[in-house]
């Protein structure tokens, strides 16, 4: 994937809709320029944009967020920090349904409901 995130294991959705990888922001990634300086953090939407990134490899379809329907934060993230991803994929009238957690170390980081459709690249 070419979005900076470098993914240590997966992502890989299992036969049961289950999405799980493991990954982390490398500190020298773009976005954290200016997120805070002196105490980067990697912002949550860098998160949900690697959860829609895990899920468009994983399904072997190019896909966009299209709605983000609930998300909490619950930990801050550091750079180079090993987080996990777990997250179900099911069909939904508005497109694929992606529910899931981001953990680090035991703790949950963020927890997420949102859907994203096939990006055609239209608005």
């Amino acid at each position: 994937m070419s979005d900076g995130i470098e993914w240590r294991d997966g992502p890989v959705a299992g036969s049961d809709g289950v999405l799980t990888g493991r990954c982390l922001v490398p500190a020298a990634h773009p976005i954290l320029r200016g997120h805070f300086p002196g105490a980067p953090l990697v912002p949550g939407v860098q998160l949900l944009a690697a959860a829609c990134a895990a899920a468009a490899q994983a399904t072997g379809r190019t896909l966009a967020i299209a709605a983000i329907d609930d998300v909490r934060w619950h930990a801050p993230l550091a750079p180079d920090a090993e987080v996990e991803l777990r997250a179900a994929l099911a069909p939904e009238p508005r497109g694929l349904g992606c529910a899931g957690e981001w953990v680090r170390a035991g703790e949950r980081v963020a927890a997420f409901r949102m859907v994203l459709r096939d990006d055609v690249g239209q608005p």
